[in-house]
């Protein structure tokens, strides 16, 4: 079976997706074809999530995406880089003609594809069957105005138009949703893990000695990309003004890549609490050791992503090796932390509610347990569950059904319906 799967794109969780799933495309012995960008080939991120795999299967790199002016990132966003995405992967298509398509990362092209366009009609007329990957869209949080329902009910009626067999999605909110509407994203549309890797056998002392940070004194931190989009502005914010409330070695980490406009902020406004040690900056693509690591020494990790409804991983990971989080109250982040007890949400947009809350969760990090909810939880979002629900088809196709031998999310939430009623 000649699978390929698409993903231009480098940054953040892409490399890791394509990983889990062509390991398990080469061990069901899929004829496994990656189509991606030049620029990510080049990069930090794809030898260290796909260098040891990729002598395996075959890889064709593009240089027809468009950039991020300035940068070597490729730009999803936007009718030109939307149509740049689709004249390369049909270009893609024609040269591998693969029998079954992935796209992990689908959100770029789910509604165009749903318009007409050269890449549905190759793939409808060739009967090739194709597995979208969904992690943001209007449909994953609820809408209250009548406005905003109304772009929910377009977007799902064009995405059902798609050329898409099966439509995956990382978030319940969005199932449900998907599930109750009229169309046949009723039938083709399953939940997801947020696949995150097994946590290494690693203590708080060994990590902060393999990031090199002190190992007296709590740190609070925002692990993974350092950007505006994850709140690393009200994070600093926080931090400085519970300054004078916080112990004399109370720390704050920001571990990964930073943006420029992060880079500069840190320049012009906090260069002393750099100079002090009161603020540790690892400005650099994290291995996966290191990463973990950056979990693991810290005593709570922050998500204060201002405007982000969706998964995020970093929640998960915080979860596996028993570190609170302190989120956002809005949506995936909110539901999950309350439902699973992970930590705690609050509005960290309003800068005075941030700061007073990142003290007390500092102060509550040293009593913080695991529940058997939040262990479950973890057991959800397993790195072969992700893999084995993603492939099940092909693997039907192909006669290797193993069947699902991981935890089912009706089995978490039931259970974590059941404690809630039984704490009331």
């Amino acid at each position: 079976m000649r699978a390929l799967v698409f993903e231009p794109q480098f940054v953040g969780h892409n490399l890791a997706y394509v990983r889990h799933l062509t390991k398990r495309l080469i061990e069901l012995g899929c004829e496994v074809h990656l189509l991606t960008s030049r620029q990510a080939v080049a990069s930090e991120e794809f030898e260290s999530h796909l260098g040891a795999i990729a002598p395996m299967m075959n890889v064709t790199a593009l240089d027809s995406f468009a950039s991020r002016y300035g940068t070597s990132e490729i730009r999803v966003n936007g009718p030109k880089a939307v149509m740049a995405m689709i004249r390369s992967f049909h270009a893609g298509l024609r040269m591998i003609e693969p029998q079954h398509v992935f796209i992990p990362f689908g959100n770029p092209m789910a509604h165009w594809c749903g318009l007409p366009n050269p890449v549905s009609r190759w793939l409808q007329q060739r009967g090739v069957e194709t597995e979208l990957v969904l992690l943001f869209g209007k449909y994953a949080y609820p809408h209250l105005d009548f406005r905003s329902k109304c772009k929910e009910q377009l977007a799902l009626a064009i995405l059902a138009r798609g050329p898409w067999t099966r439509v995956h999605h990382i978030v319940p909110h969005a199932v449900e949703v998907m599930k109750r509407h009229r169309s046949r994203l009723s039938r083709i549309v399953s939940l997801l893990p947020d696949p995150v890797e097994a946590a290494p056998n690693m203590d708080r002392t060994q990590a902060r000695q393999i990031l090199g940070l002190p190992e007296l004194g709590r740190i609070a931190s925002l692990v993974g990309l350092i950007e505006r989009r994850k709140g690393a502005r009200e994070l600093l914010d926080a931090f400085q003004r519970a300054l004078p409330t916080l112990g004399s070695q109370d720390r704050l980490l920001l571990a990964g890549k930073a943006t420029d406009e992060i880079r500069q902020l840190l320049r012009q406004r906090y260069q002393p609490l750099l100079d002090t040690g009161r603020i540790l900056f690892l400005d650099r693509h994290l291995s996966d050791q290191e990463l973990w690591a950056a979990c693991i020494a810290s005593n709570l990790i922050c998500t204060p992503y201002p405007h982000h409804h969706y998964s995020a991983s970093i929640v998960i990971r915080a979860a596996s090796v028993g570190i609170p989080v302190l989120a956002n109250a809005i949506g995936w982040m909110d539901e999950t932390i309350r439902r699973f007890s992970l930590g705690v949400a609050c509005d960290t947009n309003v800068p005075e509610t941030f700061a007073t809350q990142l003290l007390i969760s500092l102060d509550a990090s040293a009593t913080y347990q695991p529940t058997a909810m939040a262990n479950r939880f973890v057991d959800y979002h397993t790195t072969n569950n992700f893999a084995t629900r993603l492939t099940d088809r092909i693997a039907q196709r192909i006669g290797r059904t193993i069947g699902h031998t991981g935890v089912r999310w009706e089995e978490v939430v039931h259970n974590a319906s059941f404690a809630a009623l039984a704490t009331a």
